[in-house]
């Protein structure tokens, strides 16, 4: 339970910082490829470059190369419906992906089996998450508010996040398993994977696209690598639940989102004057009784 708690309130703070890079003039994209160069760099190190070379043949290690390929336009992506929509709808999209993992582990997964009282926590988690998450945000908000009548923006970006975030919480959760990895080194070195793969990726873009050639400010420098240290710290948590938590992996993946969406409307009303409504208040409600569900022995 500690590590499902650290990775919910790590993930909240990762949202609450994209919410602020606007306010401090903070560039998103060249702020998300240096998070993952810090974020990989970190968890190499604390794993052991000797341990991560070792495991680099592993098929964890090639199933979080393909993901790395994903991760840098899908973190542009999440920062870029954050600060559009606010945290509540990014929240709705990032956390409703939870179907998709879900399903397949029920489905092929022989040690998870389909249980009632989860099949009424997922019935129950579609309304908790998009009333928790809808529109209880300032309605002054400038940076949200002129965002407001672009189509383009309302419908592509969360469904954009939607399937990405699914398919990267499926990855994770696969490979997750003992047969996989059975020490934090293992689950850091496979951290470290898409990470560096993302990494990568934007220096190679800032090589070779002439468009993308970087602007930094210390704003910047210092976003990526505040934004690097707590994507570390949850995707680690994130494993380290999978791992620790007597509960089914079908489980984990709603129970972890969930709480984000708790987490994440109340760090909106605390710290950005997003105002919670009658149908807000309800999802959290409705929300709290499935991670109930969710984390009642099978």
């Amino acid at each position: 339970m500690i590590a499902l708690g650290l990775s919910i309130l790590v993930s909240t703070l990762l949202f609450s910082c994209f919410r602020l890079f606007p306010k401090y003039n903070v560039r998103l994209e060249e702020a998300v490829v240096l998070n993952y160069i810090v974020a990989g760099s970190i968890a190499v190190t604390i794993a052991g470059p000797s341990h991560a070379a070792v495991r680099i043949a592993e098929p964890s290690s090639l199933a979080g190369a393909v993901m790395g390929l994903a991760f840098l336009y899908m973190f542009k992506k999440i920062g870029e419906c954050t600060q559009h929509l606010g945290m509540g709808v990014v929240a709705i999209a990032t956390k409703m992906s939870m179907v998709l993992p879900m399903s397949v582990f029920i489905l092929l997964d022989p040690a998870d089996p389909f249980t009632w009282p989860k099949a009424a926590a997922v019935l129950l988690a579609f309304p908790a998450v998009w009333l928790a998450s809808s529109p209880g945000r300032s309605a002054d908000d400038p940076v949200i508010a002129a965002q407001d009548d672009r189509l383009d923006v309302t419908w592509t970006l969360p469904a954009i996040v939607f399937f990405g975030s699914g398919l990267i919480d499926l990855g994770f959760g696969w490979f997750s398993s003992e047969a996989h990895m059975s020490s934090d080194a293992d689950r850091l070195t496979f951290a470290a994977v898409p990470f560096t793969v993302a990494a990568l990726i934007g220096l190679l873009r800032w090589a070779f696209v002439p468009s993308a050639k970087p602007v930094f400010s210390r704003a910047t420098v210092l976003g990526g690598v505040i934004l690097g240290v707590i994507n570390v710290g949850s995707l680690f948590f994130l494993l380290s639940a999978y791992e620790s938590m007597p509960s089914p992996r079908s489980a984990i993946v709603p129970s972890n989102n969930l709480g984000i969406v708790l987490a994440t409307a109340l760090a909106g009303i605390a710290f950005f004057k997003e105002r919670p409504d009658g149908r807000n208040i309800l999802g959290w409600g409705l929300a709290t009784t499935a991670l109930v569900l969710l984390l009642l022995p099978d």
